[in-house]
């Protein structure tokens, strides 16, 4: 009987061990699930709190069991402060038929009751908008255990179309109004585009009638770009030139016109855009048609936008070629003229001269020799012959009269003094002029030998000028003192006749007794010289000559 008990007991402990082994094994497993639980749940939140909807799960009371943190943002409040409360402490009961799943018991449970927009009132005041979808929890038996609610925040979205839809209502109405006033101004415009259509067709018209009125000016007329690009020539340019704006255009400038003519062309071009005023150059052109060249004076008027900037050049061109040529031909025949001049007064010099030395030889002669034989005749006479006495005493003063005369017309036709130089003339001159009374005349001389290095011709041209001058002075100025100075530096005789009489009187220079000046100026002109007349009326008159030395007269 013993041993059967201790085998009883013996297996008792074995069982007392294997069911503490299994408690234990249980509550470590419990243990482990417990944490697994609550990492799954953890991590649940976590996922919950991260999807952009809001969701909660509330039991079959309506007690919030889990809400995330997007449903507290959603309805105001803290999803902390969701857990534990009642969804009917949040929304009315219209709202909550709505919201909550456990309220509509119609509802299909696999499609979980379809999509709704609800609007309400967070816990701050503020309208929202979300869509709801809620799905009935059930137990293993069938039994209802809760709801799962899911909210999508459309608020900004709605909050848009609200805007959008009022600006499509503004948008129409502007769009009605903007149409009214388009229909407005296309009436206006209309009637704009009607009256700038006759605007262009007068402007056409007038540009039309301005392009025949530059095509017939007789005056070369082309404009040029800032970049001195040729686009417009008219008609007389075109002959000017003697080529046509679109042969120049195709042939351009440079194959045109010598490479120094285009240089001088566009340099001008830039000095009348620099200098912002006309240019005037006279340039050389090339005439094709003619094969010569042609002078042509041209106008350059620069043309700039409302900016400042270069805009056009207005060119005008005057062709002086056959002007040149006529001034030249009335140069040469001037200095022809004035040769011809000076020829006539060296001849008339000459003569002058020669008569003045036949009358000196041969009437000279006889008159002294005619005074000879009476101062003879009337030596002899003495007291016996008294009467033809005093008729030989009147011979002689007659023969003395006529030898005065004939001295005072070899002085008038050729001055001796004219063989010893220009000074000892001058001074003759002088001493004739203070003995005619009326003005006091002076000479001047800055160096004794002025003169001397003038040819007969010159010294004979510069005495006549000076004697000349001063008859003037002597009939027209009344003067009561003239002066002449003579000096002359190393190149050049100067002359200088100053009176203190009445002047020139304005017109004087047109009068017939001018013609002596104008002779005067010639007769110096012709042998190089230079003379000046300085004169105002009541201040006198002063007649200045420049000769100069060495150079070469006309034959």
């Amino acid at each position: 009987m013993a041993q059967p008990s201790f085998q009883l007991l013996h297996a008792a402990g074995i069982a007392a061990l294997a069911l503490g082994l299994v408690a234990v094994l249980l509550a470590t497993v419990i243990h482990l699930l417990r944490r697994q639980l609550q990492a799954s749940r953890a991590r649940y939140r976590e996922f919950s709190d991260a999807v952009q909807d809001g969701v909660w799960q509330t039991d079959a009371a309506g007690n919030i069991l889990e809400a995330n943190r997007r449903m507290g943002e959603m309805l105001g409040l803290p999803a902390q402060e969701l857990i534990g409360r009642n969804i009917r402490d949040l929304f009315d009961e219209a709202t909550l038929l709505r919201v909550c799943a456990l309220l509509r018991e119609d509802e299909d449970e696999d499609d979980g009751g379809g999509a709704r927009l609800l609007d309400y009132v967070r816990a701050d005041g503020r309208q929202a908008w979300a869509m709801i979808r809620g799905k009935r929890l059930l137990g293993s038996q069938g039994q209802l255990r809760g709801a799962l609610t899911v909210a999508t925040d459309v608020t900004e979205h709605h909050l848009a179309r609200q805007a959008l839809s009022t600006a499509h209502a503004d948008l129409g109405q502007r769009i009605a109004l903007r149409t009214a006033q388009l229909q407005d101004v296309n009436e206006l415009l209309s009637a704009e585009i009607a009256v700038r259509r006759e605007a262009e067709q007068a402007l056409a018209h007038s540009e039309t009638q301005l392009q025949e009125i530059i095509s017939m000016l007789p005056l070369a007329l082309f404009l040029k770009t800032a970049d001195s690009q040729i686009v417009l020539m008219n008609q007389a340019c075109e002959q000017q030139w003697g080529i046509g704006l679109d042969d120049l255009n195709a042939r351009t400038e440079e194959l045109y016109f010598a490479p120094a003519e285009v240089l001088q062309f566009r340099e001008d071009d830039r000095q009348a855009f620099a200098q912002r005023r006309v240019i005037v150059r006279e340039n050389v052109l090339w005439n094709d048609r003619l094969q010569q060249h042609r002078r042509v004076l041209t106008h350059k008027q620069p043309i700039f936008d409302r900016h400042g900037r270069p805009q056009l050049i207005i060119g005008m061109g005057i062709d002086i070629t056959e002007r040149q040529r006529t001034e030249e031909a009335l140069r040469q025949s001037l200095l022809q003229l004035r040769e011809l001049s000076d020829h006539q007064e060296s001849i008339k010099d000459a003569e002058r001269r020669r008569i003045a030395l036949d009358i000196h030889d041969d009437l000279g002669q006889s008159l002294m020799a005619l005074k000879i034989d009476v101062s003879l005749l009337h030596a002899r006479t003495g007291e016996k012959h008294a009467r033809l006495q005093r008729h030989t005493r009147r011979a002689l003063a007659t023969i003395d009269a006529s030898i005065t005369a004939v001295r005072a017309i070899i002085n008038d036709l050729y001055p001796s003094t004219l063989e010893l130089g220009l000074v000892p003339a001058v001074e003759w001159l002088v001493r004739q002029m203070n003995t005619l009374g009326g003005s006091h005349y002076h000479l001047r001389l800055a160096d004794p030998d002025t003169g001397e290095g003038l040819d007969r011709r010159q010294t004979a041209a510069l005495f006549r000028v000076i004697q000349e001058s001063l008859s003037n002075s002597l009939r027209h100025a009344r003067a009561s003192t003239v002066e002449v100075t003579l000096a002359q530096c190393a190149r050049e005789v100067l002359v200088r006749i100053s009176d203190d009489g009445i002047g020139m009187q304005p017109g004087d220079d047109g009068k017939r007794a001018a013609f002596g000046l104008k002779s005067m100026r010639e007769r110096i002109h012709a042998l190089g010289g230079a003379l000046q007349i300085d004169s105002l009326p009541g201040q006198g008159t002063t007649l200045e000559i420049r000769l100069p030395f060495g150079v070469a007269s006309p034959a």
